[in-house]
């Protein structure tokens, strides 16, 4: 076993204590646990970040793997859910932001050996404006989906008139959920309009099939974005329709991730 595998190993591990201790910590109103699994978490993402680094030093862009792109959508998540935590001290976003970091980066095991098709000349470039800008508004997207579920429990056990349960004793306020959606939707959707708009520049130039259906959802995606961001920035709106369009957004978004990564995976074991 090489010193790279030990070292994705290493995160993983990490990731699932941080995952396990968050969610534990929460439903046992525990918080020296939670903070336990918030430097596992983050000892994790120290590990991630070396790989990452070490993978990029010894690696052309063109040569990376697929499996390198998802663990940099992972990175980007669980960085965003730090800037939270540090700046809006936040620390239940961490119930989203580690387990999708696991899940997408146990993903990537998988695609560790399928070659990205990355022409040299276009590298770097696709590397910093579609890559960058596009995980980080997904990882912002998650953010809001995090507060967006969050914002609908909460609100409907205060219409009902019923009392919170003893876990969401240490939840934010429903302001403070309001917060983060509009932080993740003023933020987000301008990094996901250059991060797409970067993307169909490229993709003709690699020669892919830009008629794809996965093309198709991600326009589809961009337009609920921008009407998630016009609601927001023009008409005001605040509260359970933002939470709801912020939960639907990025449920499909995980979807065309879903179906994507299926048929690439599909696809290579069908290849002799």
């Amino acid at each position: 076993m090489d010193f790279e595998h030990i070292l994705s190993l290493s995160v993983i591990a990490c990731y699932s204590l941080g995952a396990l201790g968050i969610l534990l910590g929460t439903l046992a109103l525990n918080r020296p646990l939670k903070t336990i699994a918030n430097r596992v978490t983050l000892a994790g993402f120290a590990l991630h970040t070396i790989a990452a680094v070490a993978m990029l030093v010894t690696h052309p862009f063109a040569e990376l793997s697929m499996g390198y792109y998802l663990q940099l959508m992972a990175w980007s998540i669980i960085f965003l859910y730090i800037c939270a935590w540090g700046w809006l001290r936040l620390p239940f976003l961490g119930l989203t932001a580690a387990p999708l970091a696991l899940l997408l980066y146990a993903l990537s095991m998988r695609l560790s050996s399928a070659k990205s098709l990355l022409p040299e000349h276009l590298s770097g470039l696709f590397f910093t404006l579609h890559i960058w800008s596009l995980y980080l508004s997904l990882g912002l997207l998650a953010m809001a989906f995090g507060a967006g579920v969050l914002f609908i429990y909460m609100e409907g056990r205060l219409k009902k008139k019923l009392p919170m349960a003893e876990f969401a004793r240490d939840f934010p306020s429903l302001a403070t959920c309001d917060k983060v959606n509009q932080v993740a939707v003023t933020a987000g959707f301008p990094l996901y309009t250059l991060g797409l708009m970067s993307g169909f520049i490229w993709a003709p130039m690699a020669m892919a099939i830009v008629e794809n259906p996965k093309v198709l959802l991600s326009l589809f995606v961009w337009f609920l974005y921008a009407l998630f961001f016009y609601q927001r920035a023009a008409l005001g709106f605040r509260g359970r329709k933002t939470a709801i369009m912020a939960i639907v957004i990025f449920a499909i978004s995980a979807l065309s991730f879903g179906i994507d990564y299926a048929v690439f995976h599909h696809s290579r074991q069908l290849l002799p």
